[in-house]
């Protein structure tokens, strides 16, 4: 049988070839997809994030659910099991719906027997009859060495992250703003050293340091930019940063918030490690990034 959905890899644009789906996607990692039953009730969409286990670290209905927000540091109270992506239903003609400004491939789970045997549904590979009318979503696996490209977006799905304009500079333009400069708020305060400042416009253009400032209109770096920064440069900020960081994933599990609360240190975040971030083009700013090997372990502090 002819899987209709597989992993793609792809580049720097993230957006399908619908047109308006911009999603979570593996780009790196061993490939394997499988079925996997829903549990009945939430709405599954393409491009997910899902789970294992529910946000109370409890047994599920079905074998996923849609990843919830973090909880605790490291998502330490949740303990969800990270499982995959969603890349495709076993629904023959393919549905979608709005989320925001975007449009988006989805299936919502279904119990009894006659909104099963009312479903316009395809076989499935695995351990299913191909006969089983239930909502089943293919899922391309996550392990500890899966790196995935996610969008980025402010606190909702398909809202732009915000632009900070500068209406004055640091103590001297010279400085390179290690000394904080004054900006438009961006969408959310900096975490002490795990944030991202990128110039968008100006001499410094196509440059990303790190942000040691916690304030949302106060930015500076931890290394000088190296030209000058004038009144009117626009720059944007996300809360995090190459290497190991921490993030804000919501949806439930559909993008990375650059201005979802919470974003102090301690809080209420996944841990991961960051490859690349990509902020150059407004609509398409994204993370290439692995999870951190605490979210593979159900039982962990």
């Amino acid at each position: 049988m002819v899987v209709r959905c597989v992993v793609q890899k792809i580049g720097n644009n993230i957006e399908d070839s619908k047109g308006g789906e911009i999603m979570f996607t593996v780009i790196e990692g061993p490939g394997r997809t499988f079925w996997a039953a829903t549990d009945g009730s939430s709405t599954y969409y393409k491009g997910q994030l899902v789970s294992y286990l529910a946000a109370s670290a409890a047994a599920i209905v079905g074998t996923v659910v849609p990843l919830a927000v973090a909880a605790g540091i490291g998502d330490t109270t949740n303990l969800q099991l990270i499982a995959g992506v969603v890349v495709g239903f076993n629904r023959r003609t393919p549905q979608y719906t709005t989320l925001g400004s975007l449009t988006v491939e989805y299936e919502a789970g279904v119990v009894t027997q006659a909104a099963q045997l009312a479903r316009e549904f395809t076989g499935v590979e695995g351990m299913y009859v191909k006969g089983d009318p239930q909502v089943f979503v293919q899922i391309a696996e996550i392990t500890p060495n899966t790196v995935l490209r996610g969008p980025i977006f402010n606190a909702a799905y398909g809202t732009l992250v915000g632009v900070s304009t500068l209406t004055a500079v640091g103590a001297t333009p010279a400085d390179g703003m290690v000394t904080a400069a004054t900006a438009n708020a961006a969408d959310a305060a900096s975490i002490l050293n795990l944030g991202t400042i990128y110039c968008r416009r100006g001499a410094n253009r196509g440059i990303y340091r790190v942000n040691k400032n916690t304030s949302s209109t106060a930015p500076s770096v931890t290394v000088a930019f190296p030209y000058d920064e004038v009144i009117g440069d626009t720059f944007v900020v996300v809360p995090l940063k190459q290497g190991h960081s921490t993030v804000v994933i919501a949806g439930p599990g559909m993008y990375i918030s650059s201005g979802s609360a919470p974003v102090a240190a301690g809080t209420d975040r996944f841990s991961i490690f960051v490859y690349k971030l990509n902020l150059e083009v407004a609509g398409n700013e994204n993370a290439d990034f692995r999870f951190n090997l605490d979210h593979f372990a159900r039982f962990r502090a």
